[in-house]
């Protein structure tokens, strides 16, 4: 198709400076790829043509020159709270929306600017995103100040904090920092001699806020990134706290996957901002999409999913079992494949109309993170990171360890064969060592073992609160983040009880006046309940309270894992390195969970 523009739009567009960067890399450009992207936006879109120019050429300052494509169209869609079908949909009920996508070719790079517009993935799979740290820093200066960043956590545990966000006049200055090696920025924003700017390292979206700008005025910006891009040299800032960007096509072939957490809250939220919030099935006998929204909601419920990746077939690395999932390596990077998983058999409406497999929104979207077995390193949102100060972690981890020679000897949870004589736990129970040896000097100890429990038991020495959650097996010891999975998952939830309200520590006062489970055991193993809610709710206005999560475990040594963790740091192979290496992820993001929220913590462990 010609050149279009009957409205000369390209002569009174006016646009924000923002756009999305990336680099050609080998990708070649030329006017039929352009058009083939410019169809598939338009394809299956009852649309009215407004502007089409395909590689235009335009002259920023001599010597320099750009292309640029631009695409304008009109197009209606069905109001997405109403329920008639398309067929059925009065014409003066429809909304109508503009769209265009400006596509820039300067040098090696790529900018794209865009509104209301899908179906361009194929085309930005083919392009280099701009790494991150050049992202992050082109903007950066001495007298940047930080106000806004989100944030994602590298922990590949199911219960962690998955993202979090802070805003503030100055962040290097008021941000908490432990365990920000564990993160990997999403997004910021910031001032500087420039302005207002805003970054988007995801999706490598630049912007700064100020006046719109004409064609040619918003092509010189452009231009003007794209020198500091090719110019750009390393140096530390606030950034540079967090997560190091790593290249991918330098280190592939180095790294092994061996683990797959699929984050179903991020899917979710993108599905809950179309017009059409079900999910589908596709019935092949009658081309048809048929709703199946509820049994996409069982697997929304699950949250956060996590895969040991132990199958190897050529470049993908799967899930043990017939309905696997997996992930497959390519020069480009990491993509998540299904094979007979209900993944693959799911689609989404976009607004255009267009069903999409779920599996393909979950690539696109980059809602997946991947560990490796070398444990420096992390993929997620598209990207490789890397923790280099993970080895500080070994001594963190290590320093919260407790060990107790009684611990050796503990065999269950709670003991077994109880009455209503009973009157204290076996000693060869965990919780018999925790009320008999480890907090017997407790001014109150409370069992809240069952039911709505806040923790398997509360205590209160000092000015310091603990709560105390119990996990045994029969005594094997596991050097697995498996095993701590549920413990850690059961603490991080039972945070929110830990500044419980009058009323809330009342209730919990009158269920601890009892016995524990029809035996004659008290509930209130020291102390009385009247005084602990006395003593507590004057702790609550201490400044100098502390506040504890502790767990309490019979299958963790402390000398076995630091052991492992010497051998880890002689590069050393070993049958559970990848185990130690997971459970490493999984124990300094508990801590940093727990710092975070202004807690202390400690695991209570054999020797």
């Amino acid at each position: 198709m010609k050149d279009l523009d009957k409205l000369d739009l390209c002569n009174h567009l006016m646009l924000n400076e923002g756009a999305y960067f990336f680099k050609k890399g080998d990708y070649v450009i030329d006017n039929k790829i352009v058009e083939d992207v410019f169809c598939n936006i338009l394809k299956n879109v009852e649309y009215e043509l407004i502007t089409r120019i395909c590689r235009k050429r335009i002259v920023l300052e001599e010597p320099i020159a750009a292309l640029y494509s631009l695409l304008i169209f009109k197009f209606t869609t069905l109001p997405s709270f109403l329920d008639f079908n398309e067929e059925e949909m009065p014409k003066k009920l429809l909304e109508t929306k503009l769209a265009y996508i400006l596509i820039v070719e300067i040098e090696n790079y790529i900018i794209i600017v865009k509104k209301n517009v899908s179906h361009i993935t194929s085309f930005i799979n083919n392009l280099t995103p701009i790494y991150a740290d050049i992202l992050s820093g082109v903007l950066v200066e001495d007298t940047t100040l930080f106000q806004h960043i989100k944030l994602s956590n590298m922990n590949m545990n199911e219960n962690a904090m998955r993202n979090k966000s802070y805003e503030a006049k100055s962040l290097e200055n008021t941000m908490p920092m432990f365990g920000a090696n564990h993160t990997v920025i999403n997004a910021a924003r910031f001032t500087n001699n420039d302005g207002l700017c805003a970054i988007n390292i995801n999706t490598s979206r630049l912007s700064k806020f100020g006046e719109k700008k004409n064609l040619l005025n918003l092509l010189k910006w452009m231009y003007n990134l794209v020198i500091k891009f090719d110019t750009y040299i390393y140096k530390d800032s606030f950034f540079s706290r967090f997560a190091k960007p790593q290249s991918w096509s330098k280190l592939q072939n180095l790294l092994t996957p061996v683990s797959l957490l699929i984050d179903m809250f991020k899917l979710h939220s993108y599905i809950q901002n179309l017009q059409n919030k079900d999910i589908f099935i596709k019935n092949k006998d009658v081309e048809r999409y048929d709703v199946v929204t509820s049994k996409y909601a069982k697997i929304v419920e699950s949250g956060v999913k996590c895969y040991n990746l132990d199958n190897v077939n050529g470049h993908i690395y799967s899930k043990s079992g017939k309905r696997n999932i997996g992930v497959k390596k390519s020069k480009m990077g990491l993509k998540i494949v299904s094979c007979g998983n209900l993944f693959n058999s799911l689609y989404y409406c976009e607004d255009d109309g267009q069903y999409i497999k779920i599996i393909d929104l979950i690539n696109k979207l980059g809602c997946f993170s991947i560990g490796f077995s070398d444990y420096f390193y992390i993929y997620m949102n598209k990207r490789l990171y890397r923790n280099a100060s993970i080895q500080n972690d070994f001594n963190s981890i290590l320093s919260i360890l407790c060990p107790f020679e009684d611990i050796s000897r503990v065999t269950s949870e709670k003991g077994n064969g109880y009455d209503d004589k009973s009157s204290y736990f076996e000693s060869c129970s965990m919780f018999g060592v925790i009320e008999r040896i480890i907090f017997s000097d407790a001014d109150f100890l409370l069992c809240d073992d069952l039911g709505n429990e806040w923790a398997d038991h509360l205590a209160i020495k000092g000015n310091k609160i603990s709560y105390i959650h119990s996990k045994c097996n029969e005594g094997k010891i596991m050097l697995s983040a498996s095993s701590f999975q549920e413990v850690i998952g059961q603490a991080v939830k039972n945070i929110g009880n830990m500044n419980p309200d009058d009323d809330a520590i009342k209730r919990k006062m009158e269920t601890m006046k009892g016995k524990w489970n029809k035996t004659g055991i008290d509930k209130c193993r020291i102390g009385t309940p009247d005084d602990y809610e006395k003593l507590y709710k004057e702790l609550r206005h201490n400044p100098n309270k502390i506040q504890e999560i502790c767990l309490a475990v019979n299958y963790l040594s402390k000398s076995k894992l630091s052991e492992a963790f010497d051998k880890i740091k002689r590069n050393e192979n070993f049958k559970q390195r990848n185990s130690v290496i997971q459970l490493v992820w999984l124990l300094s993001g508990f801590i940093s969970t727990c710092k975070e929220a202004d807690l202390n913590c400690r695991i209570f462990c054999r020797d």
